[in-house]
């Protein structure tokens, strides 16, 4: 949050608060295009199958089926050499490719999920069929979708969800007037206006909510009012340590709370 006086006097105090939405933006974008990379990019079923008839005749389909396409490549099995794990390249990931040996060149299984030993050993089956006649049969299928959708979708959500909330969350005026006896908490989003008002002298305390999640702590100024109905300055915690610091000390100072009880507070930053 950045903490603006806009106006203070010795009966009035007029506070704007923004919110810092850099961040959320950013996160929000990185998060969107991390699942919409998952979704599009890593989200594939990938199905080898080898068919042997007799010692000489058979055929292998290799089926891809991706978010955007599909796509099916057929081999006679007479024209295949083998496979191998090629440890002088590397993929898009950042793994040894598994090869499929052709009379006329090599093409790439993608297999996401398999590291270098599972792709060694897919590979030792794959030539075993090819080159002997003693396997009839061998179906080789991952399918990364049942990971990549549901982590995508999650961080598209998430995405939209910081987004949203610094949207929801625009500028907070906060007046506080003696001469009105009234605290009045204007809450300006995009899509919406909230307004809340208290008297002043229903204030019984001034205090800072704390919300931690791991290491990370953010804060909400909170208005005590004898009905027990507290008023939060934000819809959520939204404040720094500096900001939570510095807006608790200009309305404690502006109601004098640090001459009476009512002043507990400890700086935080």
């Amino acid at each position: 949050m950045r903490l603006n006086i806009l106006q203070q006097t010795p009966t009035l105090l007029s506070l704007s608060l923004k919110p810092r939405g850099l961040l959320y933006w950013f996160f929000g974008s990185i998060f969107i295009a991390g699942g919409i990379f998952l979704v599009t990019s890593l989200s594939r079923a990938t199905t080898l199958t080898c068919n042997r008839s007799t010692p000489t005749q058979g055929s292998c389909q290799l089926v891809t089926k991706g978010f955007l396409k599909s796509q099916s490549k057929s081999w006679d099995i007479q024209d295949l050499q083998g496979a191998k794990l090629d440890t002088k390249t590397t993929d898009a990931w950042g793994s040894y490719p598994l090869l499929l040996l052709t009379k006329s060149g090599s093409f790439s299984i993608d297999l996401i999920n398999a590291d270098s030993t599972q792709k060694k050993r897919l590979a030792a089956q794959i030539t075993t069929i090819i080159q002997g006649s003693q396997v009839s049969q061998l179906s080789i299928h991952e399918d990364s979708r049942l990971w990549t959708y549901p982590l995508g979708l999650f961080l598209i959500l998430s995405g939209f969800v910081c987004i949203i909330y610094i949207a929801i969350n625009g500028t907070i005026i906060c007046i506080l007037d003696k001469k009105l006896n009234k605290v009045t908490i204007e809450r300006q989003g995009v899509f919406s206006k909230d307004v809340m008002e208290a008297k002043l002298s229903e204030i019984v305390g001034l205090d800072i909510d704390t919300f931690t999640v791991d290491s990370s702590s953010s804060y909400n100024i909170v208005f005590r009012l004898d009905s027990e109905n507290d008023i939060y300055l934000a819809n959520g915690p939204m404040f720094t340590a500096q900001s939570a610091d510095q807006t608790f000390e200009a309305i404690a100072n502006f109601l004098n709370l640090e001459d009476s009880n009512l002043f507990t507070h400890n700086s935080l930053s």
